[in-house]
C-alpha cells in the first residue's frame, strides 16, 4: 500500500489544483502527462481523497516541478487556507518562516549548486597554482 502524504487533504487538494493550473491544463492533460487517472485527480481536487507522496511527486515531475517546491509550498497554502477560513489554527509564525527560510534555501541550493560547481573547481585550481607561483617567488 502507497505511504500517504502527511497533510490535511484540504491543504493538498490546493497543491493539486495549483500543479495542474500552473501548466494551465484541463484535468484529462494532467492525467495524460502524469500517468494518474482523470477521476482520481478530480477526487483530490475536490478533498474526498487525499494524493500519496508517490502520487504528487508524479504530478509534480508532470508539470516540471521538483517534489521539494511542493513541500516548501504545502505550509504556506496551509497558512493561507487558515487564514481565509479564520479558523484560529494558523501554525506559529516563528516555526512556519523558520521551515520556509531552511525549505527556500535548500531548493536554491538544489538549483545553484550544480551550476556553480564547475567555477568553484576552477577557483579551487587557479588558488592552487597562485598559492605555488607565490610560494616560488
Amino acid at each position: 500500500m502507497a505511504k500517504p502524504t502527511t497533510g490535511d487533504p484540504a491543504d493538498l487538494r490546493l497543491i493539486v489544483a495549483f500543479l495542474r493550473v500552473l501548466r494551465r491544463w484541463t484535468k484529462e492533460d494532467m492525467s495524460r502527462a502524469s500517468g494518474v487517472d482523470r477521476g482520481l485527480i478530480s477526487d483530490y481536487e475536490q478533498g474526498t481523497k487525499a494524493p500519496t507522496r508517490k502520487t504528487l511527486q508524479r504530478l509534480a515531475a508532470a508539470v516540471g516541478l521538483p517534489y521539494r517546491n511542493v513541500e516548501i509550498l504545502l505550509p504556506i497554502f496551509r497558512r493561507s487556507r487558515l487564514a481565509v477560513e479564520g479558523s484560529g489554527e494558523e501554525p506559529e509564525a516563528e516555526a512556519f518562516e523558520g521551515d520556509l527560510t531552511a525549505g527556500l534555501d535548500s531548493a536554491i541550493l538544489e538549483v545553484v549548486r550544480p551550476r556553480l560547481a564547475p567555477h568553484l573547481m576552477e577557483l579551487e585550481r587557479l588558488s592552487g597554482t597562485v598559492g605555488s607561483v607565490s610560494e616560488e617567488g
